[in-house]
């Protein structure tokens, strides 16, 4: 990577800027780098990133390449890895990558399309301002969850820069909704429980006598759809109870928390736009993981026990930073649940349900419910 800024200024001396091999995350990126015309974009290797572009050979430009080795991300160079780092948003790849757009000079026809139906206000300064950017500038952000969001640039104490736009995740990831189900589909057959992992053992305040306690969450929507986890005192320390008696618990404890000791298999059917669906086998502690890891909270509710001991119930997967919901409908068999989690369970997924647009007297009318 030390070698690339003067491989890119000999490839654009010479005239030379083959972009046609490189592999792109999403169709929106690929049609930037169109317009871009970056030199041997291709080469930049899986997990790495570089500022070595320019915009009119001026402002740099973050580009980044994903895990399978495709660009991932293409946008104005506005926030340093250490703020990325120490405050983790959503936000920052979409507002380099969307001030990056509203800059491009020969912007496609679809970009342009794409811009003009997208509810993106400026305050105060224009798409131009971060151009003038010297790196003085302080950045802060202001959210309304699963609503909105304001960004703010100041320079010397006085605001330059100021976005309002929706808590919109197309808009958010520059992906329409079946891209969004492709992407959510192809990461979940590869997931594998990294760094993010979750713990809901850390950090807890165990009481000293007692044997059994329950961590209070909180509810979404209505009361019934809660996220409390159930614990027990074992010899070994405090455990997430698993206990073929005590179903309900047992079952709240396996849909909310990857550490379940159980290990239950998904067979998920994923439905999605244009009446199309794809059917996948994982374990389900992965989906949890992955969509937990992406900033989602796990909420459960029971919908019904059957005669035979199977229950039906919901998972909503809330992203309160991303602005959307994943509503997993699971069925689960008397069998799984005696056997401690380690069983089949049969569920259909419908992914990145938008919350930004739904009223908040819904929100009300629904939690006096």
């Amino acid at each position: 990577m030390k070698r690339l800024p003067t491989i890119i200024l000999l490839l654009l001396l010479t005239g030379l800027v083959p972009v046609g091999a490189a592999r792109f995350a999403t169709k929106r990126l690929e049609s930037i780098a169109q317009c871009l015309h970056l030199p041997m974009i291709d080469t930049l290797q899986a997990g790495n990133a570089t500022t070595a572009y320019r915009l009119n050979g001026r402002h740099a430009l973050m580009v980044r390449a994903n895990r399978y080795g495709e660009i991932s991300h293409i946008g104005l160079h506005l926030f340093p890895r250490e703020m990325r780092d120490a405050a983790p948003s959503p936000i920052y790849d979409f507002l380099e990558r969307n001030l990056l757009e509203r800059n491009l000079p020969n912007l496609n026809g679809q970009l342009q399309h794409q811009q003009k139906s997208e509810h993106v206000y400026f305050g105060i300064g224009s798409a131009r301002t971060p151009l003038s950017f010297n790196g003085t500038e302080e950045f802060s952000e202001e959210r309304v969850d699963l609503k909105r969001y304001r960004a703010t640039w100041q320079r010397n104490g006085r605001e330059v820069l100021k976005i309002s736009f929706d808590m919109d995740y197309e808009l958010l990831s520059g992906c329409n909704s079946i891209e969004l189900e492709q992407l959510f589909l192809r990461r979940l057959k590869h997931f594998k429980p990294g760094k993010g992992a979750v713990s809901a053992l850390q950090h807890r305040d165990f009481p000293a006598t007692a044997t059994q306690h329950v961590a209070k969450g909180d509810s979404f929507l209505i009361a019934e759809m809660r996220n409390d986890l159930y614990f027990e005192r074992t010899d070994s320390g405090w455990q997430l109870a698993n206990h073929a008696e005590n179903t309900s618990k047992t079952l709240a404890n396996m849909m909310l928390s990857p550490e379940f000791s159980g290990h239950p298999a998904l067979q998920l059917l994923v439905d999605q736009y244009g009446y199309a669906s794809d059917t996948v086998a994982v374990a389900y502690q992965d989906l949890l993981q992955m969509c937990m890891e992406d900033g989602c909270t796990p909420y459960f509710g029971i919908k019904e026990r059957k005669e035979d001991g199977a229950y039906t119930g919901t998972v909503l997967l809330v992203n309160r930073r991303g602005g959307y919901v994943h509503m997993l409908s699971a069925a689960v068999p008397a069998e799984t649940l005696a056997s401690g989690g380690n069983g089949t369970m049969r569920g259909r997924l419908y992914v990145f349900i938008p919350m930004h647009n739904v009223s908040d007297r819904y929100f009300q009318q629904t939690k006096k419910k």
